[in-house]
């Protein structure tokens, strides 16, 4: 079930100029999903679902059979028999990733949203894992790009609180009261379950809140790859690499410490005394320990 199942949604044309721009990472996106749709449709009837059955995600696929990428490409995938799934995530995802990709660049937008996708499928394995202690029989699967377009949403949300949409066309909302009608829409049923009802309803609950989350934690703490990467860039690590390697190239001589002579030491001595007799011997320096071991050696070899 797609995230804008059951209602419908447009922004606030006061606020239409948030879209302006290509936005090329958005498009991208919803043409790689609407592919990835087609070929569903067409390898349907395939042995083992075809590309469904490939894409989709449950814990079983990903834990003992460690197909791991199915953590991203069960976001590109979603239900051949119900169009409306992939229509209203793609519409979720244009109205509201356009003024962020505008905002944060495309570049920084894309890789939001493929993490988005992952960990709100890890999000899902997770909470699948521990209801599987509560409900028998439970035959856990996910598939749709749900969970990364919460992440865009909260994210779109903590940035125009105050935005409009309007569902069914009819009734405005401000985007800020939309997220928390969100949190309570999929917190509540993984209450209900973690309390040992059995709730049936076809819908990834857990897949929304772990997008929704990371979306927060997202803006809170200004997670932007492209500040965390900067300095891990390929002619940047080519140069550490090279100073690294003229820093152990270069060789340090210390040219040896010749001892004193009789009366200079003499002279080293009385002043250490008197330094002594002044200040204590706890004042001493290394330096100055080792000149009187000096001259207690000179001193034993007369």
């Amino acid at each position: 079930m797609g995230v804008y199942d059951r209602d419908y949604y447009r922004v606030d044309s006061t606020r239409q100029s948030l879209l302006g721009g290509t936005a090329p990472a958005c498009k991208l996106l919803i043409a790689l999903n609407i592919g990835v749709y087609l070929l569903q449709m067409v390898t349907l009837n395939s042995p083992g679902g075809g590309v469904t059955g490939w894409f989709l995600l449950s814990p079983e696929d990903v834990l003992q059979r460690f197909q791991i990428w199915r953590l991203l490409t069960s976001a590109f995938c979603h239900s051949p028999r119900d169009i409306w799934h992939i229509i209203f995530n793609m519409m979720a995802l244009w109205w509201f990733g356009a003024p962020l990709e505008a905002l944060y660049g495309s570049r920084e937008f894309f890789k939001f949203y493929l993490t988005a996708a992952i960990l709100s499928a890890v999000g899902f394995l997770g909470v699948e894992l521990l209801l599987q202690q509560f409900v028998v029989h439970r035959i856990p699967s996910e598939l749709g790009a749900s969970g990364a377009v919460m992440a865009v949403l909260m994210l779109c949300a903590l940035h125009y609180p105050t935005t409009k949409v309007y569902i069914m066309f009819v009734i405005p909302l401000e985007l800020r009261w939309l997220v928390g009608l969100y949190v309570i829409y999929d917190l509540y049923p993984i209450l209900r379950e973690l309390g040992g009802a059995q709730v049936v309803d076809n819908v990834a609950h857990a897949t929304h809140l772990a997008g929704l989350v990371y979306g927060f934690l997202y803006k809170k703490f200004d997670l932007r790859y492209s500040r965390w990467l900067s300095h891990w860039s390929w002619p940047q690590v080519q140069r550490k690499a090279r100073a690294v390697s003229r820093q152990r190239q270069v060789k340090l001589y210390t040219p040896p410490q010749e001892s004193p002579g009789g009366e200079e030491l003499s002279r080293q001595v009385d002043e250490i005394l008197a330094k002594i007799s002044a200040q204590g011997e706890s004042s001493l320096t290394e330096a100055e320990r080792e000149i009187l071991k000096e001259a207690s050696r000179r001193y034993k070899n007369r």
